[in-house]
């Protein structure tokens, strides 16, 4: 597999991941806690996979790479927190900790993001990363706030996790873009250096 499709597919596969996890943390009646519970776990899943397969395809060291390695193991700590029989306590602790990596390796991507020449695909890529840090900083208040107060953390989470999937979406459409105008109009090209 290229690297440009290895970069194509790992952003969609993060998109799709968000997405999950967004219905998964969206309040609803129609779903048992069980399958909320299984949602969470295979969304979650499916970004440390497409957080890992980006990482795998940017410059060793650059700060794209970095950021989504630590995505990566935020949502891989969630995923822990979901699947392993854990106290409830120490199941949410383990969420804020997955969502304030997740946040943070978004951060150091969005740095680098404002480092590319201006185009739809680095504007794509700006804003979906700023997007994502904010979902996840919200996700973390939810989970935080739910130790403090039994309020609306249900409700905050969800729209967290909602304008996450947003930012996930639009920079899988950032990647898309890049890979669009490389295989177009520059053939030859170097291999892309995907957004995160």
């Amino acid at each position: 597999m290229s690297t440009d499709v290895k970069a194509l597919f790992g952003a969609w596969t993060q998109a799709i991941g968000t997405v999950i996890a967004a219905v998964a943390d969206t309040p609803s009646e129609a779903l048992t806690p069980e399958q909320i519970n299984d949602l969470g776990l295979y969304g979650n899943a499916l970004q440390a996979t497409g957080n890992g397969l980006l990482a795998d395809t940017n410059a060793f060291g650059s700060l794209n790479q970095i950021g989504n390695a630590i995505q990566a193991t935020g949502n891989t700590i969630i995923v822990g927190a979901l699947a392993l029989p854990w106290e409830e306590n120490l199941e949410q602790n383990l969420i804020i900790k997955g969502n304030l990596f997740q946040a943070a390796g978004g951060s150091v991507s969005f740095n680098e993001d404002l480092k590319e020449d201006v185009s739809m695909a680095a504007l794509y890529a700006v804003i979906g990363d700023f997007l994502q840090v904010v979902g996840n900083g919200i996700q973390a208040y939810a989970a935080i706030a739910d130790f403090i107060v039994d309020d609306d953390e249900e409700f905050i989470n969800a729209v967290g996790s909602w304008i996450q999937a947003t930012g996930a979406v639009l920079s899988a459409l950032s990647v898309s873009k890049s890979y669009t105008t490389s295989t177009t109009e520059e053939p030859n090209a170097e291999p892309l250096v995907s957004e995160s």
